[in-house]
């Protein structure tokens, strides 16, 4: 499965955080191209922080955003490179929001 340890960082999430669900709009299981989607495309939304999480790749490096669901502040931005890096950095963003709710 592509994206393996990107899909591993949201189950912990999901796991051990009520109230965080996920929506998947990824094209990777399609043949490149065949649909115009994003390789990955995930939206995470984390009732504990109140945060919406968008996660893309669409050729190019993994970027993962962040912004409170009320939409009233920007989204904060970090360019990952690979799934790995961006699994990590999935992992230390809850970590950061679960200290600052």
């Amino acid at each position: 499965m592509e994206y393996r340890e990107i899909y591993k960082a949201l189950e912990r999430r999901w796991r051990s955080t009520p109230g965080v669900r996920f929506t998947d709009f990824s094209g990777w299981r399609q043949p490149r191209g065949a649909d115009g989607r994003a390789r990955l495309l995930l939206l995470i939304e984390d009732q504990a922080t109140m945060q919406r999480v968008c996660i893309t790749h669409a050729g190019g490096s993994v970027v993962i955003s962040c912004a409170p669901m009320s939409g009233r502040e920007t989204a904060k931005t970090i360019h990952c490179g690979d799934q790995t890096r961006a699994a990590k950095e999935l992992d230390r963003l809850f970590g950061r929001l679960d200290r600052a709710a």
